[in-house]
């Protein structure tokens, strides 16, 4: 496995994206035309199309997460690349995962869990095997409204930042889902950027929960405090799961908090309304939450045991560490890209390039 690029940034969003943009710069050509090479097999129209398409988009952007499209401007120029193909390639989840598709895809895997006073998350990003060479780790610090703007995200150097843990002190992962009120709006990319920004959990969810959507989107945060909170998003409604209280034989092993979350809704307001039909969707959060319980039970440490969940392979190839099998010939194939641990309270990150069950782990702090 690849050990990721590491990329330090200080400023504006714009400065910020511009430092990405110019140590990424060869990744971010390279993504580029790797995406619009396999584009028509991922959404069934070609990457061209979805630059045009991409743009009414835009304006949602500029009016909500202004700051977000800063960023993104910025590692355009820096990169030397077109703004509006760098845009369209962050609409990708807006293109590439619609609810009427035809296959059951298969993506990430979060969890969080709080065991004496300790609260720990992790998430697997699960998406194109190309982006397992494309890794970069972002160690951000922004300047601007809040004092503690700061954060440490994994993923492409081409994406905007998704996913991570902030000198806030909370995480922030995101799963994909599916729900047929998909729509022009924000797209996800940009709105998960702009949460890394936010001071605590109830501007998060108060940003998300306001924002004029795309498409839905799951985000499990997990703080300093100890609370667990899951928010369920499609594009025109949303609803919020309290991690807490956690299962019988949770609390009996000294846990105040435990929740697992994949690509399928869980609860009761949109659970009825969920478009995915993802038998590993369902296998992967069982399967998540029943080696936390056991886990916990052993008293393990949150550190090693969340490793451990997030390098499982029961019931491959359906499985939490998930591979590419060279027989399917699915173009929306996806594997474990990068997988993370994340210690709120200390501002901490445990980052994994490639599929956890191979790769070191590399331990960052804010």
């Amino acid at each position: 496995m690849t050990t990721p690029l590491i990329i330090e940034a200080t400023g504006t969003h714009r400065e910020v994206g511009r430092q990405v943009g110019e140590a990424g710069r060869d990744i971010i050509a390279w993504g580029l035309d790797a995406y619009a090479e396999r584009f028509e097999g991922l959404a069934g129209f070609g990457f061209a199309e979805a630059v045009e398409r991409g743009a009414v988009y835009l304006r949602p952007a500029e009016d909500y997460v202004p700051q977000a499209v800063e960023q993104l401007r910025g590692m355009a120029e820096a990169a030397n690349v077109p703004f509006e193909h760098l845009f369209a390639l962050n609409c990708s989840e807006e293109f590439t995962c619609q609810a009427d598709r035809n296959w059951p895809p298969e993506h990430c895997t979060s969890f969080a869990v709080v065991a004496d006073g300790r609260p720990v998350a992790g998430h697997n990003e699960d998406w194109y095997p190309e982006e397992i060479e494309a890794q970069t780790i972002r160690i951000v610090h922004l300047t601007g409204r809040w004092d503690k703007a700061a954060y440490i995200s994994a993923g492409p150097a081409y994406n905007l930042p998704i996913t991570g843990v902030t000198a806030a002190g909370f995480s922030s992962a995101a799963n994909t889902v599916y729900y047929r009120d998909e729509r022009v709006g924000v797209p996800n990319n940009l709105l998960l950027t702009a949460v890394l920004g936010q001071p605590d959990l109830e501007h998060a969810r108060g940003l998300i929960a306001a924002a004029p959507r795309a498409r839905g989107s799951n985000h499990l945060f997990c703080d300093e405090r100890g609370r667990v909170w899951d928010l369920e998003t499609t594009g025109e409604r949303w609803a919020l799961l309290d991690g807490a209280p956690p299962p019988p034989q949770a609390a009996r092993s000294g846990a105040t908090a435990l929740f697992a979350h994949t690509n399928h809704y869980v609860s009761p307001e949109l659970a009825p309304g969920d478009a995915s039909r993802s038998e590993g969707s369902r296998l992967r959060r069982d399967r998540a939450t029943e080696l936390l319980l056991t886990g916990l039970a052993e008293g393990a440490d949150l550190v090693e045991l969340g490793k451990r969940v997030l390098s499982d392979h029961e019931n491959a190839p359906l499985s939490i560490c998930d591979h590419w099998e060279d027989d399917d010939p699915d173009p929306d194939q996806s594997v474990t890209t990068a997988s993370m641990i994340w210690e709120p309270a200390d501002g901490r990150a445990h980052i994994a390039g490639g599929q956890p069950c191979e790769a070191e782990y590399l331990t960052l702090q804010l």
